[in-house]
């Protein structure tokens, strides 16, 4: 048997002999880890974010551990939640922890324990838990640990993460089911998922809960069903589940309960694309094909903004190459054309005449580069992004799997303005550049840039 001093440095241990949680059937019962609870504490790192199906019990496992570590150990918490019920949710869940947490008769001293505030005087330790409406909610102190609940749903999440961290260096995990492809939690999600960045994805899809099933009769699956069997492992009650849930809950059912990084983004936001999980295969390291033809955009952009240069195989239909760069001299960034114009054999690039775009144009083309120059209003950007966006849903258009290009294509949006127009642009003070390259070079190959010329 295990002695008390061993049971609270296990922190699984701790969990199931000293806290209680309610159950989904309200019952209450030991907090005994489920299968995703233990395979996070096993693979965390200290800058977490969690994408995740609905109830998979992330925020009790982060609760349970930061309860934990402030009852026997000095430690200072903050939990912030994305709205005022499920900030009072939590701290209901802390007043629980702290009722049955009891080490023999002895009991942790609780000095302070009002609405926002609670305080263990016995290591000095303090836990916030309070609603991230505020962009200066979590200023002010240091702590040891953060905690961000629902985080995809947060107003202004980038300040609040900042203001929270600014006064040391904290444990922080962020959890949240999707919220669109826009915004903090979706931007470093996805520099997480290319390798960037401090933060480390963990996605859970709703097959991890072994309760999501449903009994019936056997069925026949779906040609979608039978791909997610044989990749994931499911069997006919865990397909039969699902079908109920897409039945209850339609278009959201992939927020709700997702089952791949990039599409439950997609299909939870309002990206003018639409679902683009199909649409992201070209291969990477295409080669020069002789005899093939090949056709660019350019998209031009210097500090803030990007230069961008995608090339398009228009033989098969499928995206090659793509130029992405700022910060350069524009000297530099004409070189860098040059070099993608001849490594593609190219006789011509559609290239964005406005603002800066002419005198590059006049430029690239001393150097040999035939650059067609497109006007950009708003006519001819609807009319691009409606070609493009038929060509790729319904041409069989396929682009390379660049999470700068996913991004920005996820983040496009059509907004109406107050005048009635409507706006295509990225989301918010997001970058379109891709968007535009790509449309342009779509554009020319597949219908032509006279129209706009």
């Amino acid at each position: 048997m295990p002695t008390p001093n061993q049971i609270i440095k296990n922190p699984s241990d701790f969990a199931r002999v000293f806290l209680r949680i309610l159950d989904k059937e309200k019952k209450l019962v030991p907090f005994r880890w489920n299968k995703a609870q233990a395979h996070f504490h096993a693979n965390r790192t200290g800058r977490d974010i969690i994408l995740k199906a609905r109830q998979l019990g992330f925020s009790t496992y982060v609760q349970g551990e930061m309860f934990r570590r402030t009852v026997t150990g000095t430690q200072t918490t903050i939990t912030l939640a994305h709205d005022a019920e499920t900030t009072q949710k939590l701290r209901r869940m802390a007043d629980r922890f702290y009722e049955h947490c009891k080490f023999g008769d002895i009991q942790p001293l609780r000095k302070y324990a009002n609405a926002t505030l609670a305080t263990y005087p016995e290591f000095d330790s303090t836990s916030t838990i309070a609603t991230a409406g505020n962009v200066e909610t979590g200023r002010g102190d240091t702590y040891t640990e953060m905690h961000g609940s629902e985080v995809a749903f947060w107003k202004d999440a980038e300040r609040i993460v900042a203001g929270a961290m600014q006064g040391g260096n904290p444990v922080v995990t962020l959890e949240s089911t999707p919220n669109g492809a826009q915004g903090f939690f979706y931007e470093k999600a996805m520099e997480s998922l290319s390798g960037g960045g401090v933060w480390k994805l963990h996605f859970y899809p709703w097959w991890w809960d072994e309760a999501y099933r449903s009994a019936g009769e056997p069925i026949t699956p779906t040609e979608e069903e039978a791909d997610l069997m044989q990749k994931h492992g499911l069997d006919e009650s865990q397909i039969r589940w699902r079908r109920g849930k897409i039945a209850e809950l339609g278009r959201l059912f992939p927020q709700e309960y997702p089952e791949d990084v990039v599409s439950c983004f997609l299909t939870s936001g309002n990206s003018y694309f639409g679902d683009l999980s199909q649409v992201f295969t070209a291969p990477l390291g295409a080669e020069w094909i002789e005899g093939h033809q090949y056709t660019a955009g350019l998209d031009f952009g210097q500090m803030k903004d990007f230069t961008a240069m995608p090339v398009w195989d228009k033989t098969t239909k499928q995206q090659v190459d793509l130029l992405h760069i700022n910060g350069m001299e524009w000297s530099e960034i004409r070189n860098r054309i040059k070099q993608m114009y001849d490594k593609w054999h190219l006789r011509s690039v559609l290239a964005e005449r406005n603002s800066i775009g002419q005198p590059n144009i006049e430029e690239l083309h001393k150097m040999g580069v035939m650059a067609t120059p497109f006007d950009t209003n708003n006519e001819s950007k609807s009319a691009i992004m409606s070609n493009m966006n038929e060509a790729i849903h319904a041409g069989g258009w396929k682009m390379l799997p660049l999470p700068v290009q996913k991004h920005e294509m996820n983040t496009f949006v059509a907004t109406q303005l107050p005048s009635g127009v409507w706006r295509l642009a990225a989301d918010g003070d997001g970058h379109d550049d891709t968007v535009i390259g790509n449309a342009l070079a779509i554009w020319e190959a597949s219908r032509g840039a006279q129209i706009f010329i």
